[in-house]
């Protein structure tokens, strides 16, 4: 069976596979000096990130359910993927500082407008200044500890590189090539 290039599943796989590509481009990038240090850095602040990212979307998600008691978003951007999914959108937009009240037009929502804007106080309270100070909080506490490391983390990535490498090449080239694999490894110590 041929579905073509247009179709939604091919174009959900070459996104997947763009991303991927991209992803392993950061990785083989480590190889050079330059960008082996703002390549470490994004790594470790993603991988220091992912509990306050975790926590960013149950917020969002519970704000967007608040939202959805309140009155449904029936919005024209967001007709195709449903009422809940664009409050979900609506809600995430809202809670990264753009302001969009097409959820107040609503008719059935006039009655509503003080719990509407009591809800949206809390949440712009505590999605966009409390926790996105946080997130720039941490991102410069990672910062911090990747830089007093990082030229040990570049050596440890770029070992971890080369032992790659050669894992790939067979066996019995590693066993006849003696000097590109000595029985032995040299160790250096840096003094600071």
């Amino acid at each position: 069976m041929f579905l073509g290039t247009w179709n939604i599943y091919s174009k959900i796989v070459m996104i997947v596979v763009v991303y991927t590509s991209l992803i392993k481009t950061f990785y083989f990038m480590k190889i050079v000096q330059q960008f082996s240090y703002i390549v470490t850095m994004i790594t470790s602040v993603i991988v220091d990130l992912r509990i306050f990212l975790l926590f960013f979307v149950v917020l969002i998600l519970n704000f967007s359910m608040v939202f959805d008691v309140i009155s449904r978003n029936n919005s024209d951007e967001y007709r195709k993927v449903g009422p809940y999914v664009g409050n979900l959108l609506s809600t995430l937009r809202l809670s990264l500082g753009d302001f969009d009240f097409s959820l107040i037009e609503d008719k059935e929502l006039t009655k509503q407008h003080v719990l509407f804007w009591v809800t949206w106080v809390i949440m712009v309270i505590f999605s966009s200044l409390i926790f996105l100070n946080f997130i720039i909080a941490e991102v410069s506490n990672s910062y911090q500890k990747v830089k007093e490391s990082i030229d040990s983390q570049i050596y440890k990535e770029r070992a971890t590189l080369v032992a790659e490498a050669e894992d790939i090449i067979s066996k019995q080239v590693q066993v006849s090539d003696k000097s590109k694999f000595p029985r032995y490894i040299i160790s250096r110590e840096q003094e600071e």
